[in-house]
């Protein structure tokens, strides 16, 4: 079996939107000599898992759809015919069961919390883009995106560490929530054309596409205004002061955004990927100083 198909149908440029709010969660811990590596590991795979399944039930039910035809960014494996619906549908089968195999210990860790999460998780990872109501398909992945990648991820794996949560896990959610979100808006902003032609209705396709640039906009000043409350909140006044390091990558985004063609716009997805990282190293160097 050809493994390079399955591997680009994992999208492995997007899995930083799981990892990093695992990692971030664990920057912000009371003493980062504490961490439980074990928790952390599983954690780190059973949302991996959770994102590949997500990717390539998205990859499954858009082609079934026919949403992939006329898409500009990198090619889809279904609809390239590199991979079989049969073969996808099994792979899911398999990748849901391994991720239930990832969550069980995490789940006897934090109690029904956690179940309810990982549960949720493959639940939602469903109803992004199938189902008789995809969420997707109506303007609802973004709300998906910054909860589950985002607030849930920073909340869950700060829980799973500690058995509590605080107001600066919330804002630090926030905040690496509506960076991923900005990845989805980029997508939808490179994609408008095709998902209006096939009814898909992005919040970009219902509002249009100038009124998306700006909400694109909107997203990228308000993750930063997360870190602005998160510095605040846990009086770590140099995280302000280094955050800025990351303002030219964010203004350039900005910039693309706001001037470039759609199709010239799947580099961007990379800088918004970029940029998340950062901030991940950004949040453990303010821990030093």
């Amino acid at each position: 079996m050809n493994i390079l198909p399955w591997i680009q149908a994992a999208r492995l440029k997007t899995l930083v939107a799981s990892i990093v709010p695992i990692l971030s969660a664990i920057a912000i811990l009371p003493s980062l000599n504490e961490v439980n590596l074990s928790v952390l590991l599983l954690t780190i795979l059973a949302a991996l898992t959770i994102q590949i399944v997500t990717n390539y039930i998205n990859d499954l039910y858009d082609f079934l759809k026919g949403a992939d035809r006329n898409r500009l960014g990198p090619k889809r494996m279904l609809q390239s015919g590199l991979i079989t619906e049969i073969q996808m549908k099994k792979a899911i089968i398999s990748l849901v069961i391994i991720g239930i195999f990832f969550g069980v210990p995490l789940a006897i860790k934090g109690g029904w919390i956690i179940v309810l999460i990982g549960l949720s998780s493959f639940l939602f990872a469903y109803l992004y883009t199938a189902g008789p109501f995809a969420l997707a398909y109506h303007g609802l992945g973004d709300i998906f995106v910054f909860l589950y990648f985002g607030l849930i991820a920073v909340l869950g794996s700060y829980y799973l560490q500690t058995n509590t949560i605080n107001l600066s896990c919330v804002y630090l959610g926030f905040s690496i929530g509506c960076k991923n979100i900005l990845l989805l808006i980029i997508n939808n902003l490179r994609d408008h054309k095709n998902d209006k032609q096939v009814n898909k209705k992005t919040l970009i396709v219902k509002f249009g596409y100038t009124v998306g640039k700006a909400y694109g906009l909107i997203i990228l000043v308000m993750s930063y205004i997360g870190i602005l409350l998160l510095s605040f909140s846990s009086h770590n006044h140099s995280l302000l002061y280094l955050m800025v390091l990351s303002i030219p990558l964010a203004m350039n985004i900005g910039f693309d955004i706001l001037f470039k063609h759609p199709a010239d716009l799947n580099p961007t997805l990379a800088k918004v990927s970029t940029l998340l990282t950062l901030d991940l190293i950004i949040l453990f160097i303010s821990r030093i100083f």
